[in-house]
């Protein structure tokens, strides 16, 4: 007898805790989901200031009461900078933020997306910092009176306003068409939880039940136990009703030629109609699920003069997997036949089997055809067309986490119908540059560009000495592991300390080409952490076909980089006494000597605090404080504080030259940026003149009295009338 765990929906879709972490460290380290870093102004409780914070690889829990999820984003090589009540800053700041949220379907058009919206209902955010935070924060806490947990719930709170105004919502599975139509094969409507597994495995998952028509079932409040097997990332389970009754029935139907009346749900025959082939009368007919397999039954009749037979058949529908793509087939069928002859039509009985043979080979066909159409063709093709997948050999992500992916079937289970799956992923880390280089002499490599040079430059990240090893070159850093080099994932490479700065030449092994036959390869692989902040994996070895030159290949993904910027505001602190005048293109200006004051602000990403910056304006380097620089249009006042500078000029005083600052984090990684100062010490704004539309002056101008006796034509008429009324009465007077 088959089981029933759908929950009365058509569909059950479970994705493990395990491959949405899989899923969301990749779309991190691809720059989506969440911003690798943030800066949030902080002015509570008497506190101002800002707090930069550089977040690693987010960690999702379902150990959240149904059907929230928790989101734990760890953050490190951050700094609080404050400037009031007094001006300081704490670095390196590290510790967890905690972000707890109910999953929800919302509905953007024709589609629905599973997601963590911030702005339905306000998440639960917690802020923990790390025992090594806590003593940098003492001096704060001492002169501020605040207790730390007051300094975190202020900083969760500041979380909650940039997640609510800046993030928004957190998409956990692509757009996925729906539809309201008669096709059970195209999703209707999708509903989602979470399974939370106490037991000692663990297995928890985010579960989707599927609606594919709108008089579907489901209860999503009835799914509390996870269904994915041991070894498997997730499970598609279709409930038997479904694939029988709305699936394979109409189908069927369609394939004998009958209305889908004659079969009652899930699958049985309710009348006798005639046999395929038109010999004979199929009076019974059943489909049903029972173990791995839909097992079918039927009976077929058939009579002429002098004889009659009955045939009770029976045969098993397989759904497997070969060379990973859905087969359906049907086992020999079981037949007993009954014949009942009269004595005169013994001699004739050898026609009768090949009668009856062709009778159930037809209806094995037509039901073999409507399950391959049902399931492969049907399910499966409209689940690709609706966004779930892309390829008839594997069930695509029916949402499978934030970045979509394509199910790779390993098993199917028919009790419901399940699909076991492992997960071919649709997003990858983007790659910036691979290559690789064969050398007996030294060489350096830039991984981010694939440069090989003879010469150590800044951006060079490895260094080739033939009788040393391979070395680091200033702020890159690496790890050796004993992974693959085909196997060893970016997300890999991101959770790995790359503090190390060489390779001695020992650990650089002398081999033959992976590619020589019968005899091992071996090789050092290792994790890199590029100059310009990127990660990459490499491998290296000494060719003993090459006379030991040592081979390095590697491969550099496109991952967020530090950067520097210069932010910038100007305004005019004092003004001289003002002339107006007017251009020969009659625009009205009005100009002024004036003294600006600028206030610039350098802006690090991903960089990790504390940060040393360096300044340089017009060619010289500034010192902390306040100080003057000489330019070629006068002195120019400044102050300097950390990362922020202003200036103010002279009246009157033109500015042309550029500004720059340097940058050198915790890491020993350096950046540098300039901007362009441009400031007029005369200032003019100028009004274009617009010409209006032309002025019309209307005057009314008395009538001609000659035209004071015309009469409007409308009276024409009964003004002929009394003109006719006086010669009557004048012709009357003379009569008389």
């Amino acid at each position: 007898m088959a089981l029933d765990r759908t929950s009365g929906f058509d569909l059950l879709v479970q994705v493990s805790e395990n491959e949405l972490n899989n899923q969301l460290a990749t779309a991190f380290l691809a720059g989506d989901v969440l911003p690798p870093s943030m800066s949030a102004p902080v002015d509570r409780s008497g506190v101002v200031g800002t707090f930069d914070m550089n977040f690693n690889t987010p960690v999702a829990d379902l150990d959240r009461p149904r059907p929230s999820m928790g989101l734990t984003v760890p953050f490190a090589n951050s700094q609080f900078r404050v400037t009031a009540p007094i001006t300081l800053t704490l670095a390196p700041l590290g510790g967890t933020i905690t972000i707890v949220d109910r999953i929800e379907m919302i509905t953007q058009g024709s589609n629905q997306i599973a997601t963590m919206d911030f702005n339905n209902g306000a998440p639960t955010v917690m802020v923990a910092f790390d025992t090594a935070s806590q003593a940098i924060l003492t001096p704060v806490l001492d002169v501020t009176g605040l207790t730390l947990e007051q300094v975190q719930n202020m900083m969760a709170g500041i979380i909650l306003q940039q997640l609510q105004t800046g993030v928004g919502r957190i998409d956990l599975t692509p757009p996925i068409p729906v539809v309201n139509d008669t096709d059970p094969t195209t999703i209707f409507d999708i509903d989602v939880t979470t399974v939370n597994d106490t037991t000692a495995t663990d297995r928890d998952c985010i579960t989707f039940g599927v609606r594919m028509a709108n008089d579907s079932g489901g209860n999503i409040n009835g799914v509390t136990t996870s269904f994915i097997p041991a070894g498997s990332q997730s499970l598609v389970m279709m409930s038997n009703f479904w694939l029988l009754a709305r699936v394979m029935r109409p189908r069927l139907a369609a394939s004998l030629g009958r209305p889908v009346t004659d079969f009652d749900t899930p699958l049985r025959l309710n009348r006798s109609i005639p046999a395929p082939g038109g010999q004979g009368t199929l009076t019974q007919l059943e489909a049903r699920v029972e173990g791995n397999r839909i097992r079918v039954n039927g009976q077929a009749r058939d009579s002429g003069t002098g004889w009659s037979a009955m045939s009770n058949f029976t045969f098993f529908i397989d759904i497997a997997l070969v060379d990973g793509s859905l087969s359906v087939t049907a086992t020999t069928p079981t037949v007993d036949t009954n014949v009942d002859l009269e004595w005169w039509v013994w001699l004739l009985t050898l026609g009768l089997g090949a009668l009856f043979g062709g009778i159930i080979g037809t209806i094995v066909t037509a039901i073999v055809l409507a399950i391959v159409e049902a399931v492969a063709e049907g399910i499966i093709d409209n689940l690709v067309g609706g966004g779930i997948g892309d390829s008839l050999g594997g069930l695509p992500a029916i949402p499978l986490g934030p970045i979509g992916g394509g199910l790779t079937l390993s098993t199917v289970v028919l009790d419901d119908m399940e699909l076991r799956c492992s997960i071919t992923r649709s997003l990858s880390v983007p790659v910036k540059n691979q290559g690789s280089h064969l050398s007996s002499t030294g060489f350096n490599v830039d991984l981010d560009t694939g440069t090989i040079r003879s010469s150590v430059l800044p951006e060079t990240d490895l260094v080739w000495n033939p009788s040393r090893g391979l070395s680091a070159n200033g702020p890159t850093g690496l790890s050796v592991i004993g992974t693959s080099f085909s196997s060893l994932t970016p997300v890999q490479v991101s959770n790995l300390p790359l503090l190390s700065r060489e390779i001695p030449l020992t650990l650089i092994p002398f081999t033959y080409p992976p590619s020589t036959p019968f005899v091992e390869h071996d090789e050092v692989v290792f994790g890199v952490r590029t100059t310009d902040g990127r990660y990459a994996k490499a491998r290296a070895w000494r060719s003993l076909t090459a006379g030991g030159a040592l081979q390095l290949s590697w491969v550099t993904y496109d991952t967020p980089v530090p950067r520097l910027d210069i932010a910038a505001r100007w305004w005019v602190i004092e003004r001289g006494e003002v002339t107006e005048f007017i251009r020969p293109d009659c625009s009205v200006c009005r100009s002024s000597p004036v003294r600006w004051c600028g206030m610039f602000e350098a802006w690090p990403r991903l960089m990790a605090f504390p940060i040393d910056y360096q300044w340089c304006l017009c060619g010289k380097v500034l010192e902390e404080g306040e100080g003057s620089v000489s330019t070629p249009h006068g002195p120019l006042a400044y102050k300097l504080t950390g990362r922020c500078l202003c200036i103010e000029t002279e009246m009157e005083q033109d500015v042309d030259c550029e500004l720059c600052v340097s940058a050198i984090d915790s890491r020993g990684q350096e950046l540098f940026t300039c901007t362009r100062l441009v400031q007029q010490g005369i200032e003019t704004r100028c009004m274009k003149c617009v010409p209006k539309a032309p002025y019309m002056k209307l005057e009314v101008i008395p009538a001609d009295p000659a035209l004071n006796a015309w009469r409007p034509l409308i009276a024409a008429r009964t003004m002929k009338t009394q003109d006719q009324d006086r010669v009557e009465k004048a012709n009357t007077v003379a009569l008389a």
